[in-house]
């Protein structure tokens, strides 16, 4: 009876035993990647946020509670109170989470700590709590606009086109980088670098190109094109259209040619006075040392 007990009782704590190891050495549900939907989080903007809830252990896990929050509520949820719950999360397996999020007014170009806490229960009814974090750069608004466009009315055909403009950053974060070119198939194209524009600052274009083309019709075939970068590096692009007319060149001004030809009569006139006045001065010379020579040869005789 005694050996009998003994076996029962060894049998009981090996199965204690067996069950506790693998309580003990059942993984983590951990978070495996996020991603914002909108491509980058604005300062002042809603965005949505996917968390993505990995169970690692070969057994299904249960009753999962995801919790989130930041330690001075630089990210907070749009809607609920920042918690979502999962029924279970097979073996091996991921679950999605989505979140309506906003990030705060004012805040800094930089990431922001984004604390996870999950809670979950094993197959066997034990509790687990893992804590976890991701790190969520927040981007200020970048706004710009284009104002005060000067440009020569109607250039003709080769003429050389100054171009200016004022780019204004009404965004909250720095224009960084700015530059701008002109091109189409009436202007040649031609670049202008700005630099940093601060916001609420402004900064200058000036192009110095050319007309290459003469305009058809009303059409819009030229463009300014204003690239900037954000503190990340990177690019963004505005463009905007330009209109310009460029005409066939004039090579003769009518009114000159019509002074010119009034003039032409008077100016041949005059040439032919000149010219009868020279012949008759060179005339009067030769008479005159002619008849002086005629003198001399009288006085030797």
């Amino acid at each position: 009876m005694k050996k009998i007990m003994s076996v029962l009782i060894c049998i009981c704590l090996g199965i204690l035993v067996n069950v506790n190891v693998t309580e003990a050495v059942t993984p983590r549900v951990m978070v495996s990647d996020y991603s914002v939907k909108e491509g980058e989080v604005i300062a002042g903007k809603e965005f949505t946020l996917t968390i993505m809830l990995k169970n690692t252990a070969v057994r299904t896990v249960k009753n999962i509670k995801l919790s989130i929050s930041t330690e001075n509520g630089e990210l907070l949820p749009a809607a609920g109170a920042g918690t979502a719950y999962v029924n279970q999360i097979e073996g091996d397996s991921e679950e999605k989470v989505v979140f309506k999020m906003r990030a705060a007014n004012g805040l800094e170009e930089k990431a922001y700590k984004l604390s996870l806490k999950t809670e979950y229960e094993s197959s066997g009814g034990m509790e687990y709590t893992v804590e976890d974090a991701v790190f969520i750069p927040v981007s200020l608004e970048q706004r710009l606009s284009v104002t005060d466009i000067f440009m020569e009315d109607e250039p003709e055909l080769g003429d050389t086109v100054e171009i200016s403009a004022e780019v204004n950053n009404l965004g909250e974060g720095t224009l960084y980088n700015v530059s701008a070119s002109v091109k189409g198939d009436n202007l040649k194209e031609q670049e202008s670098y700005v630099g940093n524009i601060e916001s609420g600052k402004k900064g200058t274009i000036d192009f110095l190109t050319k007309a290459v083309g003469v305009s058809q019709g009303d059409k819009c075939e030229n463009q300014i094109i204003v690239s900037y970068e954000d503190k990340a590096g990177n690019v963004y692009k505005k463009e905007m259209d330009l209109m310009v007319n460029v005409l066939e060149p004039v090579y003769e001004n009518l009114e000159k040619v019509k002074e010119k030809t009034d003039h032409s009569p008077m100016i041949k006139r005059i040439t032919g006075i000149l010219i009868v006045i020279v012949v008759i001065l060179i005339m009067v010379f030769l008479y005159q040392k002619r008849k002086k020579r005629k003198q001399q040869i009288l006085d030797e005789f």
